[in-house]
Parts: structure tokens; sequence; C-alpha cells
């Protein structure tokens, strides 16, 4: 084995993007991703153990028992390492968590698209009413929807902060660094009919009503790099009503009610069980997967030696002599393996071994890294090989 540098352009730093998409049904109160169905396990739950239209996030867990699923667990010490969804205050009281008590985080952990429904009202409380707790998500979103004047569009935080609103949040797993411009379908059905779509037609933020009552009316907008999208669209898309707001009152389907059946974030919206109403919500994500190309050289003359015990010839005595003055191995010779094509003739002798790995190790000689070949490559003192190697982060 030898070593060799990396010199400055033997490394390429790159980034890959890749744009997957994504569809999630939402039908009777269940998520469907993909048009996925949960598929039953061995021991009489599923085997991923998450709701449908979610994503395992670990995959771990795959087809156990639900009384003996592994979990993550950090121990009360002084180092004061914690899980983040745990306080400080929760950590410093011995009522919560005594020295040396486990700290637990149950696997697995899951992610789907959320809905938060907030009412029209003040933006924040004052000393004669309180705002909707739900308020605070909309006023947290008031700088990236300004900012996204850059796209061309007018997009202004105006008075959503008194409106009513619904926001249908994508989580990172899915839109990754972002959601792709241009490519956001909504679809709203009643019955199995479809009666409305609405796309981010210019790519510019807006989303557009393309299908139904109020065609080529705005109603919303999408934060492309917080994959949220906010519509505000509060016309009748369909003459039926259904539950959509309360379980004792009926409302008209509009997009406003678009994505009821969603989980629910903050203080959630209590509604009936729509059944008549169903939504898909279709969209590509961005995702930038930093890779780093590595090239590796063996020139003429190099790497022609190896540490393998059968790279040298033995010899078939004691492999040493010795007497009262002197004490010396046999030497040993490099095994001759180069054959010749031709009958009754013996090629001269040359060196050569079969690269099989290439180890990458750091600046202290760590091993980091091992690149393993389909097929070892036949190194001779005339051939020059170049190996070409990438990791994705």
């Amino acid at each position: 084995m030898s070593f060799k540098r990396f010199e400055q352009k033997d490394i390429v730093n790159s980034t890959i993007v890749a744009k997957p998409e994504f569809n999630f049904i939402v039908h009777s109160g269940s998520t469907f991703l993909h048009r996925e169905r949960p598929v039953d396990g061995d021991f009489s739950n599923t085997i991923k153990h998450i709701e449908s239209g979610h994503v395992s996030l670990h995959e771990l867990n795959i087809n156990r028992p639900s009384d003996s699923l592994i979990y993550v667990f950090i121990e009360k010490s002084s180092t004061r390492y914690s899980f983040k969804t745990i306080t400080t205050t929760e950590f410093d009281s011995e009522d919560t968590f005594g020295l040396g008590d486990q700290m637990v985080l149950a696997y697995p952990l899951s992610a789907s698209v959320s809905r938060i429904y907030i009412p029209a009202g003040i933006e924040s409380s004052n000393s004669t009413q309180s705002a909707h707790p739900n308020k605070k998500y909309i006023r947290s979103l008031k700088n990236p929807i300004s900012s996204m004047n850059t796209l061309g569009a007018a997009n202004k935080y105006s008075s959503l902060g008194t409106s009513e609103v619904n926001m249908i949040c994508v989580p990172g797993i899915f839109a990754g660094s972002g959601i792709d411009k241009g490519t956001i379908e909504l679809n709203y059905y009643i019955t199995g009919t479809l009666v409305a779509t609405a796309k981010d037609l210019y790519s510019d933020g807006r989303i557009i009503q393309t299908y139904g009552n109020a065609t080529d009316k705005e109603v919303g907008v999408v934060i492309y790099n917080q994959g949220i999208m906010i519509l505000t669209g509060s016309d009748s898309l369909h003459a039926s009503v259904d539950k959509f707001l309360s379980p004792s009152s009926n409302a008209s389907p509009t997009w406003i009610t678009f994505g009821t059946g969603l989980n629910q974030v903050g203080q959630e919206l209590s509604h009936g069980k729509v059944l008549d109403s169903s939504y898909s919500i279709n969209f590509k994500s961005v995702n930038k997967i930093p890779t780093l190309t590595m090239f590796a050289f063996s020139e003429k003359g190099e790497h022609n030696f190896s540490k393998n015990p059968t790279f040298l010839s033995r010899s078939s005595g004691k492999g040493y002599s010795h007497n009262t003055e002197l004490y010396s191995e046999d030497k040993l010779k490099v095994k001759k393996i180069n054959k010749s094509p031709y009958s009754n003739y013996e090629e001269q002798f040359e060196n050569t071994t079969y690269i099989s790995k290439v180890g990458i190790y750091d600046k202290d000689k760590n091993l980091i890294a091992i690149a393993s070949l389909a097929n070892p490559v036949k190194k001779t003192e005339k051939r020059d090989f170049m190996f070409k190697m990438r990791i994705d982060f």
C-alpha cells in the first residue's frame, strides 16, 4: 500500500439539483402519498408504523411488534445534553428528570403535509381583545411574503394578518430546498368531479385559479423557500355545502376549506367529517445535493508492489540460514504472473498488481472511506489509470 496526496485539481466540489414530484390526495379525512396505502405487517400492525400519507424519516422499526419498538434516549448528566423538544426548565427540574434518568424519543418519526386554519380577526392581542392563537403563524411570515416582490408580482402582506387564511404546509423532507416554481397544482373535487384547479401559473408566487368559478382570479400566494401555500380565495366553488368549519353548521366549498381532513397544526379547527369533498396537492421540490468528486491517479511505474503474501515466491526450505556468526533470511522474489499469448515463448518479467480498492485518508492518515471496484484492474509498469470517485452528502 502506498499513499498519494490529492492535488487541488483532483478534487471537484459540485451540486446536483434533483426535482422529485409529489402527489398528495386527501379524501374522507385520510391522506395518501403517491396513492399508496399502508401495508400490513406480520404483527397486527402496519410495516412502517406510520399513518397513511406520511413518510418515515429514518425507516426504523420496520415490521416489528408494537410492544418492542426501538427508541433513542439520552441520560441526564452534567454534560447537559438533551433533545430539542425538552426545554431548559424541564431539564433542570428534578421532578421531571432526575440525575441519571433517561430522556426518551419514540421512533418512528414521520412527516406529512399539514394545514393551519386562521380565522378573520385582529392580528395581535391588545388590552381589550385577544388575537386567535394561530395568528402567530401568519405574523411570522410577514417578511418572507414581502421579500417575494423580487419575483415581479406585487406580493404584499397587506391585510393577511386580519383576514381568514388557509395555510397548506409542506415539511422540509418533501420541500427540500424549496418548492420548484411553476409546478404547484391544487385540485378540488366534489363527489369525485373536478370543480376547481389552481396553479402558480406565472412562477411568481401568485396562485391563480385556472378552472371552475372565478377563473383567472388570484386565490393565494406561495412562499417557495419555506414550502407554504397561503390560500385566501373565499368565492364559492360549488353549489353544495358541507361541515367544513363546524360539526353543526354547513358552509360552501372554497379555497379556505381546501385540505379539510389534513393533520392540523396549532389550535385545531373543529369540523365535521367531510365526505363529498376531496383534494389533490401536486408539486415538485428542489433538492440540492452537495457532491465531492475525486480523481485518483495511478501513474506508469506506480503501485506495482503489493504487501499481499502471495505477491512473493516462497522457498520450499526453511526460508533462512544461520551459523554461529550469521543469521540471514532467504531473498524472496516477486512472483512472475505475466504470461505470453504465444506457445513455447516466455515473456520478460514485469511487475504486475491488481487494484481492487482505493482508500481515502484524512491528513492524519485515518481511513475515512473505501472505494471498491466491481472488478480488479490489472496494473503493469507500462499502464496508468485514473479512478473517478464521487461522494454525495
